[in-house]
């Protein structure tokens, strides 16, 4: 009977042995940030580099976070003397349940005249933080901060240079093979480079010369004519008038003057020719649609004329402007309705006309047009 009472007692003890054991684990404290170093040797020589690794944990729950501050580990700005920083990387951060991991690699070497035979220590370094933990209704309340001083770590600088070395030098020299290789391959690429400015100074001799010649091939009855850019200066003008004279109201005149000028510029712009005649010497009377345009200096004036109309027009907004001046000009009650934005849409066709047509322009073109020429020769 007292055997028996004695096993159940044990095994009563053995239980609470167990709870209590069971209890006191899950009240473990966690640590809220952990820290290691880690080299990639244990000694090193004078000058020579290697890698110093740096490891953290976190906490980071959906209860509580750690927000550590790591500005000052950051390899562009971290200072760890007597070690001189070469460089650095910083991987991204790893997760695990409870945890997240963050990695700083440092390229450091050690230049010290009194450390010979030495463990040289890594500068302490503090890791400021603080824990983020969720209330009820899902805000995050702030602590207080607080700092975390990394692990010591180490490394022994064991000689001043190798045992076999005779004298401290800097980087090796190149061979006289290797100077007078890149000597010899340098004179070579001068040497073409010349070759082909010379053949580009031929071809800008050739085109040069090719648009000489298309500009003096002009005949007596282009040379009478006028050239765009000249006409396309009256018509800016005669445009620009008939605005100001337009703000006081608009008259069969004016709607008639600004419909000639639109249709020369709209002929420009849609491609199609520009009628001219030069006045006689009865002086003709100016036709309606034609434009007078003086030459100067004793020439005799030019009559111009547009051939398009608000059907062959190939801009919308033009093929409008005109529809609108052709009815106030010509319609029986000759409704002068928009013609202020019409008058604008001419103008700036006008506009675009005369930077289309400029010397830059022109010359820019007959560039190009040599050089398909001489593309079509060469490949003939």
């Amino acid at each position: 009977m007292n055997k028996i009472i004695l096993r159940v007692a044990l095994l009563l003890l053995v239980s609470a042995s167990s709870a209590f054991a069971q209890t006191g684990t899950d009240l473990v404290e966690v640590e809220p940030i952990k820290c290691w170093w880690r080299t990639s040797t244990t000694a090193v020589r004078t000058g020579e580099s290697f890698d110093l690794r740096l490891t953290c944990a976190v906490v980071e729950t959906e209860a509580a976070k750690v927000v550590a501050d790591l500005s000052k580990l950051d390899p562009t700005v971290v200072q760890l003397p007597p070690f001189e920083v070469l460089g650095g990387t910083h991987a991204g951060d790893l997760m695990t349940v409870g945890k997240r991991f963050f990695q700083y690699d440092y390229r450091l070497r050690l230049i010290a005249e009194d450390a010979f035979g030495a463990d040289v220590a890594v500068p302490p370094l503090e890791v400021t933080y603080s824990i983020e933990s969720k209330v009820a209704g899902g805000e995050s309340v702030k602590g207080r901060e607080a700092s975390y001083v990394l692990p010591p770590a180490s490394v022994k600088l064991i000689s001043v240079v190798p045992d076999d070395t005779s004298d401290i030098r800097e980087a090796p020299a190149e061979a006289f093979v290797t100077i007078e290789a890149r000597d010899s391959r340098a004179a070579l690429f001068q040497t073409a480079a010349g070759v082909l400015f010379a053949l580009a100074g031929v071809v800008v001799v050739v085109i040069l010369i090719g648009l000489l010649r298309s500009k003096t091939k002009s005949t007596s009855a282009t040379l009478a004519h006028l050239g765009p850019r000249a006409i396309l200066r009256k018509v800016a003008s005669e445009l620009d008038q008939v605005q100001r004279a337009g703000r006081g109201g608009w008259t069969p005149e004016l709607v008639g003057r600004a419909l000639s000028a639109a249709r020369i510029s709209g002929s420009y712009a849609s491609g199609r020719t520009i009628g001219q005649r030069p006045v006689g010497i009865t002086k003709d009377p100016l036709v309606d649609g034609a434009m007078l345009i003086s030459r100067g200096m004793g020439r005799v004036p030019m009559y111009v004329s547009g051939s398009i109309s608000a059907e062959s027009a190939t801009d919308p907004t033009l093929a409008d402007a005109l529809k609108i001046m052709t009815i106030a000009r010509y319609g029986r009650d000759g409704q002068k309705v928009d013609l202020d934005d019409a008058l604008n849409t001419a103008i700036r066709v006008t506009k675009q006309q005369q930077s289309a047509h400029s010397y830059l322009s022109e010359l820019t073109g007959r560039f190009v047009g040599s050089l398909v020429e001489m593309r079509k020769k060469v490949w003939a």
